[in-house]
């Protein structure tokens, strides 16, 4: 491989990291926002983080000949894990996370697992907004 492609996929898979953010910082962000500055806030929070988690089960869906397992996988995270060299069948690429990973950056340790909670419990407060609200 060049060493001037290495400098593409370099910049690639790191421009593939931060496109996460807007969506991390819409999942979490959205929580601070009140109801009465944005009235469909709890509606829009529902069908966004509706329609993300759809998006990951079927690419989860899709991926499941190659990885053997039905899981939320983040098509864009197994585009940059790919950029980074592990292949699509490899447990690093789809079972990697863009928040434990930037939080990692930012020497905040959590795990993969703990990142999987946060967003489970997140879920479940969004529904009870939207249902219950």
């Amino acid at each position: 491989m060049k060493s001037d492609q290495g400098g593409k996929r370099t910049f690639s898979s790191e421009l593939l990291f931060w496109l996460h953010l807007p969506i991390v910082l819409l999942w979490f962000g959205l929580f601070f926002v009140p109801s009465s500055v944005w009235p469909g806030r709890v509606s829009f929070h529902f069908w966004f983080i509706v329609i993300i988690m759809f998006l990951q089960l079927l690419w989860g869906i899709i991926l499941y000949p190659k990885i053997r397992k039905i899981d939320f996988i983040c098509p864009l995270t197994t585009w940059l894990q790919y950029l980074r060299g592990y292949e699509i069948k490899d447990q690093r690429n789809y079972a990697h996370s863009f928040i434990a990973e930037l939080l990692n950056r930012l020497h905040i340790k959590i795990s993969f697992r703990g990142v999987n909670i946060l967003l489970m419990i997140t879920l479940i407060i969004v529904v009870i907004q939207y249902f219950f609200g």
